[in-house]
């Protein structure tokens, strides 16, 4: 067992505990809630067909991401937990702890040295790196954790291949880990690619076996298969898909120059972070990162030093492992004899291995290349030859991978050769991570072995400090990182300093669903100073604003939603509903029609658009329902039947088809259409009241009526319309007592609802419970203080009741809000009558 691998694992799952107890935020509601594929009810073929979003790939709206073995994985957590976010979280965990396992594998092979100074620094520094947090404790993360993994065992099982004789059956791993890696995320196909690299840094053409494998053959067959994984995904995903321009507003620019520079930036940005994690967020589209627009740009100096590094650090691993041994000199290193005969080569010759004089060959200890020995004929006194230049071909070996980690995965996200829709993403750097920690932790190990070297102990144990120090930082900054990501509220927080519009835009959402209006009022306010044109900002704004009953601002958010966006199909449906609630019913019908008929095409949340684009016909039709136009109303229902998509629940679209047929007297065809709505959902409790309400009309079907509404009561006991229909009900059957108990639960249920309020207080006083109606028709009064109804009635009960005084009062104000009512002034001359 691997002790050290073991420690670091241990410090990484202890660093994530704290995850353990998220929910879902941001992306993760798209991938898990609102995923089709994750439901037992779809095909596993589907994941397959649809990107990570369950969309399908042929869609224009396609996210173009082909990940179906992460989804496979979502959907087994379903399947084991459902929505319980703590399972998803546990996987996530659980696959941080193994890739860090397999970080420290990988350093003990390509690390240039004997000890494990470098390997335990290179492991603890991926446990606790803060990068990894969105990774990690974002349940969409797990892409780059799987293909993490499956890269490092790639690359573990090729190395393995290399060493073993040329074995066929490690190939075989590597090529199957790499073609999963690809599954789990795109940058999985730089696996291959990673393993190219090892076989011109590391690789032997000498070995071969009975299969006829070679290092030639080996190249050939990896080539091969990095090519056609790349054809592959090509041909599977099409063309790239389109983005916004605020996802990645540089791409959208028209100066080559700012574009040049700003994107040859964002890698030394990214290499800032690997390095100084001080700043992260959620998000960096939009201006976050605020575009390169000049030469004399301070931060085109960060570019031109990370090209300069890399260059530089290039050059010289080409140099030094292109430089034939013979060029070498030879030292004479005198071993014990128990050491001598540890030599591969020399104990290759007395078993017959190796017959050559002089042949290289290398140990296959965790050690790696450290413990190649070049040997001359070995002399009898026990002298091994050894080769002074290997230790500096072995550095560049160890410097190619690692810079081979930092850099290949990361280039498709660059934007350097093809535009992608982010700025920078902080997922994105899981792999390339493993670069940043082999560099770091070999640059760390090189300054104690220098000082350690010139007899400085004291050099020695301040870099071990600074290391110890170091990582203890990276780890605090992980567990306050973690706790931004415990929840929404926290995590848009945490980024209102680096994208304060998508901060504040996403934060109002948060705050406008715990009910903090007004916070959440300013925040979209906040947003919209930074950014006016962002129309889902505008759009909540609209939300918020119309639950206020603030139709007029609520109209203008609306309007500025779909001037800035005009397929948000959504915002037609909430204008219509807020412009019939002020009575410009032809408007409402003429924004309601053009929502319904917008085009989907090229969305890329297109279930949404197709469900808005049903709710704008099903809203069409009650406003031609309320304005007593049935036939049109029946007409908009049957549109919205043939519209419908196939994840649409469409016992809703029955119900109401079946409530107009009854209302145009179409009894037979309604009674068809409510039984077809209980039969898609037995437990549709609309649909129980209006069958209960059609069958009621018949007097011998009253029992049955009867029973459909105390169906609709035991599903739904806490629902206030249940109890107000089912009292209707009661009271059509003359059961005055029971009614007035439905009524008063329904008020008690809703106690904020006029219309409810003021049914309980009629059935009240129908059941001769005077005292009962006299309370809540107070209460309607103050629910609509100024609505001459509420004290006309109030005034009655009064008068009912023998308050006459107050009953006159009640009435004056009923008047003095509506002058000349005819009912009121009957009421105050009967009251006159009663006190003469």
């Amino acid at each position: 067992m691997d002790i050290l691998a073991v420690a670091c694992a241990l410090v990484a799952t202890a660093l994530y505990c704290n995850t353990l107890q998220a929910g879902f935020v941001y992306d993760d509601r798209r991938a898990i809630l609102t995923n089709p594929d994750l439901l037992s009810s779809t095909p596993w073929s589907r994941l397959l067909e649809n990107d990570f979003w369950g969309t399908p790939l042929n869609d224009r709206g396609s996210h173009g991401s082909y990940r179906p073995l992460c989804v496979a994985t979502f959907r087994l957590n379903h399947l084991l937990g459902g929505l319980e976010p703590w399972g998803y979280h546990l996987v996530n965990v659980a696959l941080h702890a193994a890739c860090t396992v397999l970080v420290v594998r990988v350093a003990r092979k390509v690390l240039p040295e004997r000890n494990n100074l470098g390997h335990a620094i290179t492991g603890f520094l991926f446990a606790a790196h803060p990068i990894h947090s969105e990774a990690v404790a974002g349940v969409v993360g797990r892409a780059d954790l799987l293909a993490c993994l499956l890269t490092l065992s790639a690359l573990l099982a090729y190395s393995a291949h290399c060493e073993r004789t040329r074995s066929p059956f490690p190939l075989i791993l590597a090529l199957v880990s790499s073609t999963l890696a690809t599954l789990a995320k795109e940058t999985g196909i730089s696996s291959l690619a990673l393993c190219l690299l090892w076989e011109l840094c590391r690789g032997e053409s000498s070995r071969k076996v009975n299969c006829g494998l070679t290092r030639s053959r080996s190249i050939g067959i990896v080539s091969g298969s990095l090519a056609l994984l790349v054809l592959g995904r090509l041909r599977i995903t099409g063309t790239r898909p389109e983005f916004a321009s605020a996802d990645n507003p540089t791409a959208r620019h028209p100066s080559r120059l700012t574009r040049g520079l700003t994107f040859l930036y964002l890698p030394a940005a990214s290499a800032r972070m690997l390095l100084c994690p001080n700043t992260l967020s959620f998000d960096w589209s939009m201006d976050a990162v605020p575009r390169i627009t000049s030469l004399l740009d301070a931060r085109n100096l960060e570019s031109a030093c990370l090209y300069t590094a890399l260059i530089g650090a290039s050059i010289w691993t080409i140099k030094t492992l292109r430089r034939p041994v013979r060029e070498t000199s030879l030292h004479l290193v005198q071993y014990p004899r128990s050491m001598s005969s540890r030599c591969p080569v020399c104990a290759g010759r007395r078993t017959g291995g190796c017959h050559t004089d002089g042949c290289r060959a290398a140990n296959n200890n965790n050690n790696g290349p450290i413990g190649d020995c070049y040997c001359a004929k070995r002399p009898n006194n026990g002298l091994i030859w050894s080769n002074g230049f290997a230790s500096r071909q072995a550095a560049a070996s160890g410097v190619a991978t690692s810079l081979g980690f930092l850099v290949l995965p990361f280039l498709p996200a660059s934007n350097l050769f093809f535009y992608v829709g982010f700025v920078i993403a902080e997922r994105i750097l899981y792999l390339p991570s493993v670069g940043a920690c082999l560099i770091v932790g070999a640059a760390i190990s090189g300054c104690y072995q220098i000082a350690r070297r010139h007899g400085s102990r004291k050099k020695g144990r301040a870099v071990l400090l600074a290391t110890v120090v170091l990582i203890c930082l990276m780890s605090a900054k992980t567990l306050l990182r973690n706790a931004d990501w415990f929840d929404e509220e926290s995590l848009y927080r945490s980024a209102l300093h680096v994208n304060p519009p998508k901060a504040y835009g996403n934060l109002g959402s948060v705050l406008s669903a715990q009910g903090r209006v007004a916070e959440a009022e300013e925040a979209f306010v906040q947003a919209l100073r930074y950014r006016p044109n962002m129309a889902d900002v505008h759009y909540n704004l609209g939300i918020l604003q119309q639950g206020r009953k603030n139709y007029e601002e609520a109209i203008l958010s609306y309007q500025r939603a779909i001037h800035f966006r005009p397929s948000l199909a959504q915002a037609y449906v909430n204008l219509g509903a807020a412009l019939a609630s002020i009575g410009r019913g032809t408007e409402a019908a003429a924004v309601l029609r053009a929502g319904a008929s917008l085009d989907g095409s090229g969305l890329k949340d297109k279930r949404a658009h197709e469900a808005a684009r049903v709710q704008a016909l099903l809203q069409l039709g009650a406003l031609y329902a309320d304005q007593g136009r049935l036939q049109r109303a029946l007409s908009a229902y049957r549109e919205a039947l043939h519209a419908l998509p196939d994840h649409y629940p469409p016992q809703s679209v029955y119900n109401l088809l079946g409530e107009t047929l009854s209302r145009l007297q179409q009894y037979a065809e309604a009674e068809r259409w409510f039984q077809a709505s209980l039969a898609s959902q037995p437990d549709h409790v609309p649909a129980h009241i209006t069958y209960g309400k059609l069958l009621a009309r018949n007097s011998s079907r009253v029992l049955e009526a009867e029973r459909w509404f105390l169906r609709a009561r035991r599903l739904a006991p806490d629902d206030s319309s249940v109890h107000h229909h089912y009292g209707l009900f009661l009271t059509s059957q003359g059961r005055l007592s029971e009614a007035a108990e439905e009524q008063l639960r329904a008020a008690e249920l809703s106690r904020s609802d006029y219309e409810l309020s003021m049914a309980a207080a009629s059935a009240l006083r129908q059941a001769d419970r005077l005292e009962d109606a006299e309370v809540w028709y107070r209460h309607a009064a103050t629910l609509r203080p100024h609505e001459a109804r509420s004290h006309t009635n109030l005034g009655a009960i009064l008068h009912l009741n023998g308050k006459y005084k107050q009953a006159a009062a009640a009435y004056s104000e009923a008047l003095r809000l509506q002058p000349g009512d005819a009912t009121t002034i009957m009421n105050l001359h009967k009251l006159a009558a009663t006190l003469a």
